[in-house]
C-alpha cells in the first residue's frame, strides 16, 4: 500500500510536535502510568523489559519535562523509588493517543492502492 503524503505528514507532524515523548520507550512509560498513576521502580522495569540504567536515564528525562514525578521512601525498611504521572503528564499522553487515533483512523478508512506495490 502506497502511504499517500497526507498521512505521512500527518505522521511526521504527530513525531515531530512531541519528540520527547513520541520515543518509544518514554511512551510505554507514560501510558503505563496513565493507567496506574503511579508505580515503583522495579515494577516498571519489569513490566518495560528495561535495564535499570535505560529507564533510569527516560524516568530523568520525563521528570524534567514535568511529566513524571520521582519520590524516594521506605517500604518495608526498604529505600524505594517511585514514578507517578502529573497531571500535565496525563493529559499529553492523553492527547497523544487521541492524535493516534485519529491517524489510525485515516489508516483504516484509507482504501490500498489498486496495483498492490509499495513506494
Amino acid at each position: 500500500m502506497k502511504l499517500d503524503g497526507n498521512l505521512l505528514s500527518t505522521l511526521v507532524g504527530l513525531m515531530e510536535e512531541d519528540r520527547e515523548t513520541m520515543v518509544p520507550t518514554r511512551l510505554s512509560i507514560l501510558v503505563y502510568l496513565y493507567f496506574t498513576q503511579n508505580a515503583t521502580f522495579p515494577v516498571l522495569q519489569k513490566k518495560l523489559g528495561l535495564t535499570s540504567g535505560n529507564l533510569s536515564s527516560h524516568l530523568r528525562k520525563l521528570e524534567e519535562l514535568g511529566l513524571i514525578r520521582i519520590s524516594k521512601r521506605f517500604v518495608d525498611l526498604k529505600p524505594t523509588t517511585f514514578a507517578v504521572i502529573t497531571i500535565e503528564g496525563a493529559e499529553r499522553v492523553k492527547s497523544q493517543m487521541i492524535r493516534l487515533r485519529e491517524l489510525v483512523s485515516l489508516v483504516i478508512e484509507k482504501e490500498p492502492s489498486e496495483s498492490g506495490k509499495q513506494t
